[in-house]
């Protein structure tokens, strides 16, 4: 009869090849990623569960991205106005991940009126969500609990945004404001530089972007985030839910 140890030392190369083919389909094709923080409400919310695409903008090799930035075999696609991506930030080291909103592009000049978002001198449109409709966001369950926000304050706008697709698409998304932040917004105008990227959070008073630490490059960028397969807030809904 054989022991176990002679078992298990003939399993383990098969074993080793498993390994390394879950490791490289996580570092090349699809990654999970968890919502860590409040600054892409009302979204996407804390404890939300995510697979991030890591072949959207090519194929890079695996496990580069453990030791610095991916190296691209291909890059099929650039990010586009709208995208919701995971990227290194500049502010931090390489084990800190991000989750932010693609707003600028190469060559687009960014600044902000107030707390609208001004894009190469055309305003972003968003209307107001009020009524049931604002309601049934601020009491959505992951985001009722909230305590360091005050209701009375907060105003959820629908914000549209043009891809720079050919003709150009409309992108539709919900932002959150908050009174309480008196001035968020930098006056500075902020002129993309190729192979850059300008971020904001969905959560445009209580979330660090591009506003802080400047833009990004593209090589910062690991994943696009793709579908919610899990969330905290146990709401059935969200699950299989695609991120737009």
């Amino acid at each position: 009869m054989k022991s176990p140890f002679e078992f298990y030392k003939k399993q383990l190369p098969i074993l080793l090849v498993l390994l390394a083919v879950i490791l490289g389909i996580r570092s090349s094709i699809i990654e999970p990623f968890r919502i860590p923080t409040r600054s892409m409400l009302p979204g996407l919310i804390t404890g939300d569960f995510l697979f991030a695409d890591k072949m959207h903008y090519g194929f890079h090799v695996p496990f580069t991205d453990t030791f610095g930035s991916p190296v691209y075999l291909n890059q099929t696609k650039k990010p586009n106005r709208g995208d919701i991506i995971i990227f290194t930030p500049p502010e931090a080291g390489q084990e800190s991940l991000y989750i932010k909103r693609v707003a600028g592009l190469p060559g687009d000049r960014i600044r902000f009126d107030g707390k609208n978002v001004v894009i190469n001198g055309k305003t972003l449109s968003k209307i107001e969500l009020t009524g049931v409709d604002r309601d049934q966001v601020l009491n959505m369950k992951g985001f009722d609990p909230e305590a360091r926000y005050e209701k009375s304050k907060l105003h959820v706008f629908k914000e549209t945004l043009m891809t720079k697709d050919q003709g150009g698409v409309e992108k539709n998304y919900l932002v959150l404001e908050d009174d309480s932040f008196e001035n968020t917004n930098s006056s500075q105008e902020f002129n993309i530089p190729e192979d850059h990227y300008f971020v904001l959070g969905d959560n445009r008073d209580d979330t660090r972007d591009s506003r802080v630490f400047g833009v990004i490059s593209f090589s910062s960028i690991r994943a696009k985030a793709l579908v919610i397969w899990f969330s905290w807030s146990f709401q059935l809904d969200r699950i299989g839910k695609m991120i737009n």
